[in-house]
């Protein structure tokens, strides 16, 4: 299975992709993280991991890699692959889980992140899984991905609602272009109040929502020290139960 996590910025996406990676790992499943948001810069260390090298550099870079693209056209650029082909030398791992970054912008005047997003998108269609595989993309803010076609490669997309306005018109795209696509999509609605949660839940599609996590003091501390998120919180649990019966 190959989830998409996706929402605003700073609505607690790559939180909400590391506990579910670890409770995903010990379930016993093997499991990889695809860090797909160019500018993120915490995602390793809610995994207690080291940044992995930009996976785009074993192909040349984003210069070269978008050549080979080009001269692809419509065909597509990878071969089948598994999580096991992947380049070890770019990967990071603990406890069942793997960690691939596409790439990161780094410097002043580098240029756009669109190959990175290319990248992904490829080696989502191209990756195949075995039974006791999970693939968990953390995706970049917003819902640029989308157009680059991401989502096409996934099965199921999470859409991780906060309690702002942007955030629920979000989740009203994401629910509408991934209903275009045929993919299942769900909600978490996270970071609440017993008010804020009502609020939320008016405005959003209550039937897509998998689970409510309320705002966590233990989590908003961890994420501010950038410290590995060794934390159960039972509505993750549930969220991959649901998850696992969807496969």
């Amino acid at each position: 299975m190959k989830i998409s996590i996706c929402g605003k910025g700073g609505c607690g996406k790559s939180t909400i992709s590391s506990l579910i990676a670890k409770e995903f790992a010990k379930k016993g499943y093997n499991v990889l993280v695809i860090d797909g948001d160019e500018s993120n810069i915490s995602l390793h260390k809610f995994l207690g991991m080291n940044q992995p090298k930009d996976f785009i550099e074993y192909l040349g870079g984003r210069k070269i890699f978008m050549q080979k693209v080009k001269s692809k056209k419509n065909v597509d650029l990878f071969d089948e692959m598994t999580i096991d082909d992947l380049p070890k030398d770019y990967i990071v791992e603990k406890d069942n889980i793997k960690l691939l970054a596409m790439g990161k912008i780094h410097d002043f005047g580098e240029g756009c992140a669109c190959p990175m997003g290319v990248l992904l998108r490829e080696l989502l269609k191209s990756l195949k899984l075995k039974d006791n595989e999970i693939v968990i993309v953390d995706t970049e803010a917003g819902i640029e991905h989308f157009g680059r076609g991401v989502e096409g490669g996934c099965d199921i997309i999470i859409g991780i609602v906060d309690p702002t306005y942007e955030s629920i018109r979000l989740a009203k795209k994401i629910e509408e272009i991934g209903e275009k696509l045929g993919k299942k999509v769900y909600f978490i609605v996270n970071k609440v109040d017993d008010e804020t949660k009502d609020l939320v839940l008016e405005n959003i599609n209550k039937d897509k929502v998998i689970a409510i996590i309320p705002t966590n003091k233990d989590i908003v501390k961890l994420c501010l020290r950038g410290e590995e998120l060794n934390i159960e919180l039972p509505e993750i649990n549930k969220v991959v139960e649901f998850l696992i019966n969807q496969n």
